[in-house]
């Protein structure tokens, strides 16, 4: 479900997460990306800024979220 709130409300993800600095950041980007998007498809760039600054996140907070996994498994045994 998270996937889906990057993908097309990508700064919900950072409020959902209480990342102000990334909320700020893909707010701005999320928000030229339609009043641009008649200068040649340059909206579209803003857009995929502003998901795929989202999409790095997410993937490193489940890379840590794995990582955090395998050293408790690794300490219980």
């Amino acid at each position: 479900m998270m996937y889906l709130t990057v993908i097309f409300v990508s700064p919900l993800y950072f409020l959902i997460r209480k990342k102000w600095g990334g909320f700020v950041l893909n707010l701005i980007l999320y928000t030229l990306a339609p009043i641009t998007i008649v200068f040649f498809g340059l909206g579209f760039l803003f857009w995929a800024l502003a998901v795929g600054h989202a999409g790095w996140h997410l993937k490193k907070e489940a890379m840590v979220e794995q990582a955090e996994l395998i050293a408790q498994k690794m300490s219980n045994s």
